[in-house]
């Protein structure tokens, strides 16, 4: 009686610790964005998004476009990460941009680079920045594609005294493109 009763609590105790480490596995995974899930499975997801309006008409050079661009986030969350997410919710976390790559010929910046986000559990939170793109004198002016790469980044959010990772963070290039004109 008392092997069956060690066999069917180790039995249990094994079930336990899979699904607190394993949790959900329909999760969306960005190419380089996504990182291995800890024990409440949170992960920051972020998006960067922009009207084609704004950079389907060429660019002159000496011009400076300006490109309004939105930053929408969300934590996913496993099956064990409701509770902390609920605990976490309303509080900030830093958003980051910076540009990555650009041509030789352009200069492009991000107003503001920082910005801060607020943790609301099961919906999307957006955030406002703007791209500028200004084509130097030397840019070519037939028609030639450019593109400006943005690096987002949401770094983990630690739990009291930075000892362990309550949200994994988030960290992923988009790519804008236009075409310089006459």
């Amino acid at each position: 009686m008392k092997t069956r009763g060690t066999k069917i609590f180790f039995i249990l105790c094994t079930v336990i610790v899979i699904i607190l480490t394993n949790g959900s596995t329909a999760l969306a995974k960005p190419q380089n964005g996504y990182q291995p899930q800890g024990l409440f499975n949170l992960q920051f997801v972020m998006n960067v998004s922009w009207s084609g309006n704004e950079t389907g008409e060429p660019i002159s050079p000496g011009e400076t476009r300006d490109v309004n661009i939105t930053i929408s986030y969300l934590v996913t969350r496993g099956l064990s990460g409701r509770l902390l997410l609920q605990l976490l919710k309303g509080k900030s976390f830093p958003i980051q941009l910076s540009i990555e790559d650009k041509p030789d010929w352009c200069e492009a910046w991000t107003l503001p680079e920082n910005m801060t986000g607020v943790i609301a559990p099961d919906e999307v939170g957006v955030q406002y920045s703007s791209l500028f793109i200004h084509l130097n004198d030397d840019a070519p002016s037939n028609y030639t594609l450019g593109y400006v790469k943005i690096r987002c980044i949401a770094e983990d959010k630690k739990g009291p005294f930075n000892i362990f990772t309550l949200v994994h963070g988030y960290d992923n290039d988009f790519t804008i493109s236009f075409i310089t004109g006459p």
